[in-house]
């Protein structure tokens, strides 16, 4: 009977051990940005948006989109060529580049957003500018996937159609 409870104890803390490692893996999956000038020139060689999740240490609703939504999504290779996805930690005393190349805190970028609340996404193309509508916290897990894939699609439309008409009016100009 000792050797049955030994076993099932060491069966269950391996199982927790392995949850436990594949939450970490999760976690790993988002980016946290540092130097949004060199991100920005990847999005624009590349012709793609940026979903940043702006988020604060302790907040649990962060960890919910980001374990939940976000690292999912990253994960799937699915966004690839329509987004990148980053965090910022808002709440965090470093430096950062912005889109400028200037050097400024995590909370400066989330003051340009006007984005107090976290989690929040924001939508923006490779200059930095907000393309869509920002989406402020979470509720329903279940739903919210397919409410960012609607403003994922807004985005993307939005970016291919500038860029269609940059070619067109550089087609005219010749």
């Amino acid at each position: 009977m000792k050797f049955f409870i030994s076993s099932l104890l060491l069966l269950l803390t391996l199982n927790a051990t392995s949850t436990f490692a594949s939450d970490e893996e999760i976690v790993s999956a988002l980016m946290e940005e540092s130097d949004f000038q060199q991100l920005a020139k990847t999005m624009k060689e590349k012709s793609l948006g940026l979903v940043l999740m702006l988020h604060a240490e302790h907040c649990p609703y962060c960890k919910l989109m980001e374990d939940e939504i976000l690292s999912p999504m990253v994960k799937s290779g699915e966004y690839d060529k329509k987004v990148l996805i980053r965090k910022l930690q808002i709440d965090e005393a470093r430096d950062i580049i912005n889109f400028e190349g200037n050097t400024v805190e995590p909370s400066d970028l989330s003051d340009k957003y006007n984005a107090h609340i976290t989690p929040t996404l924001v939508f923006l193309d490779y200059q930095g500018n907000e393309r869509v509508t920002q989406m402020v916290g979470i509720n329903t897990v279940e739903m919210f996937g397919g409410y960012l894939d609607i403003e994922i699609d807004k985005l993307t439309k939005e970016l291919l159609t500038e860029k269609q008409n940059s070619k067109k009016t550089a087609k005219l100009d010749k």
